[in-house]
């Protein structure tokens, strides 16, 4: 005797196709980064031309597993160029260079793209100022304020329209002209080995900003003059350039848990910024 096909029978002669069983996945290989926009704390106060000019935010690619390749690779991090490569990968036009934005401005990026990825919880261990005890404390990324690098209206500081400023240095009445510092900037003074970024850093900083002493901008005359100013003068031309420049501050309110001391203090980036504890 013949067996009767049972799935015929249920059927009706008919076979699913597998169109028909369930719903065509979609291609894994359609998936788009999500993205978010980032307000700029230098509202877009770039030098003509540069694309981010007039422009208050720009738009980053959340953090990938490429990424993350990236903050572990040998080599970049021991060029201290790791940060930098990141900054660049999450921007999503590709026409800015990352090293011309100024140096608050990928400040915010990095906070932003590391709160995007593993949240705005911040853990990390802190030393307690007054007992010396080392315990976890967590910080909020999302609690910070933006320094608009506009404290040159209140200062004997001029705006010359063009991404510069100029004040007279009071000791020497030397007219400086000076700006903030980009990205390039910060590599330059690194200069390619992260263990030397703290030598000389007074100098090595001021004459990355200043542009020009009495309109002579030669590196000759802008080295000696920055080397050889008085500490009146370097201190006044600093606290001129903090003025001028963009930046994100992250102060938060520290409690020993140990003492109970209380204190607020800059939020501490460690090794551990892009690595939590998960």
């Amino acid at each position: 005797m013949k067996r009767r096909n049972n799935d015929d029978r249920l059927m009706g002669g008919h076979k699913p196709t597998p169109s028909e069983d369930a719903p065509q996945m979609a291609n894994p290989m359609d998936f788009v980064t999500p993205s978010e926009f980032v307000q700029l704390p230098s509202r877009g106060r770039y030098p003509e031309g540069h694309p981010l000019q007039g422009q208050d935010s720009i738009e980053i690619k959340y953090m990938t597993a490429r990424d993350e390749d990236i903050l572990t690779n040998r080599s970049l991090l021991k060029k201290g160029i790791a940060i930098d490569r990141l900054i660049q990968n999450v921007i999503k036009d590709p026409n800015i260079n990352a090293r011309s934005l100024y140096i608050g401005d990928r400040n915010a990026i990095i906070i932003h793209a590391r709160a995007s990825a593993y949240g705005a919880d911040y853990v990390t261990s802190v030393q307690c100022p007054a007992c010396g005890e080392v315990s976890k404390f967590k910080f909020d990324l999302h609690d910070h304020e933006e320094v608009l690098g506009n404290g040159w209206e209140d200062a004997d500081i001029d705006n010359n329209e063009d991404g510069t400023f100029s004040t007279t240095l009071p000791m020497s009445k030397i007219l400086a002209k000076f700006r903030p510092l980009t990205g390039q900037d910060e590599i330059d003074m690194i200069g390619g080995k992260a263990k030397d970024a703290t030598n000389d850093i007074i100098t090595k900083q001021m004459r990355r900003f200043v542009v020009s002493f009495n309109d002579y901008g030669d590196a000759k005359t802008v080295n000696y003059v920055v080397q050889n100013m008085t500490a009146g003068d370097s201190r006044y031309l600093r606290e001129a350039f903090r003025l001028i420049s963009p930046d994100i501050s992250m102060q938060q309110t520290f409690v020993c848990k140990d003492c109970e001391h209380e204190e607020v203090m800059v939020v501490p980036f460690g090794t551990d910024f892009f690595w939590p504890d998960r």
